[in-house]
């Protein structure tokens, strides 16, 4: 297999359709860049990547493979061989749902084997629930906000995030009545909570803007966090009698915006090297 014939096949193919490398990208849901790598032959599309290709592309897998038109391959041994891709693509695909659903029963299994041994411990120490009431709702609200994520993936971002914002004040409560202390702490820990989600889901839609410009995405994030540190500090500063900004909340947002500059400059300048 030719790394180089593949990668200029598909750029002859893509500049026929008309269509740019961002345009290919987005169809296939990846980034321009990893486009921009196969037609200069720095790599191969992914197994599971190569009968959607073929189908955008117009061309067949076994065409593809060859980095070449055939014109009179047999319609039998196209199909034969996009049979194949299929089965290596559904393969693949039983290989990493198998992988989530194990790493899912194991994650859960931990977390229920921890709760089991922190209540015997309580219980024979103490003779009641006390410090493991601190671990069940800690698991429960790991479980229950991580789970989504190992089981689906990238796929199950957005359940983790829902679960995470609706469940993060209820656990803090539940904590501050476990601590006996709620008066003082709860305040703070709403203020707070509230603040952290709401920049969560600013950076969950940037990411998903941007999703074929990683570098950009991670400098917005990055940008982000400037408003969300002052907006912490300000909504603290009458609780805390403190002041809502010192030299080292100065420091890191000057951090913040050298390092979204330099992920902004290489963002570009990547960009300009894909025709």
């Amino acid at each position: 297999m030719d790394e180089n014939r593949i990668g200029q096949f598909i750029a002859q193919m893509r500049k026929e359709k008309n269509m740019t490398q961002k345009d290919l990208a987005e169809q296939l849901h990846i980034t321009d860049k990893a486009v921009s790598k196969w037609e200069r032959g720095l790599s191969c599309p992914d197994i599971t990547l190569l009968t959607s290709i073929a189908g955008i592309l117009g061309v067949t897998t076994g065409e593809l493979l060859n980095g070449k038109r055939e014109e009179n391959t047999p319609e039998a041994t196209a199909g034969s061989v996009d049979d194949a891709l299929l089965y290596a693509v559904k393969t693949t695909k039983r290989k990493i749902v198998s992988f989530q659903n194990i790493a899912a029963a194991a994650f859960s299994a931990s977390l229920l084997l921890g709760i089991a041994v922190c209540i015997i411990c309580d219980m024979a120490i103490t003779g009641k629930f006390t410090w493991s009431l601190y671990v069940i709702s800690s698991c429960l609200f790991a479980w229950l906000v991580c789970f989504p994520l190992i089981k689906k993936g990238t796929k199950g971002i957005l359940c983790s995030l829902t679960a995470f914002s609706i469940l993060l004040i209820p656990f803090l409560y539940v904590l501050s009545r476990i601590i006996g202390e709620n008066t003082f702490m709860m305040p703070i820990s709403i203020r707070v909570s509230l603040i952290s989600i709401f920049w969560l889901w600013c950076v969950y839609l940037i990411c998903r803007r941007l999703k074929n410009r990683k570098l950009m995405a991670v400098s917005f994030s990055l940008l982000s966090a400037i408003p969300l540190n002052f907006a912490i500090n300000i909504s603290l500063a009458p609780i805390l009698s403190e002041p809502p900004l010192d030299a080292w909340d100065i420091l890191t947002c000057i951090l913040l915006i050298l390092t979204a500059g330099a992920l902004l400059f290489a963002d570009s300048a990547v960009n300009r090297r894909q025709p």
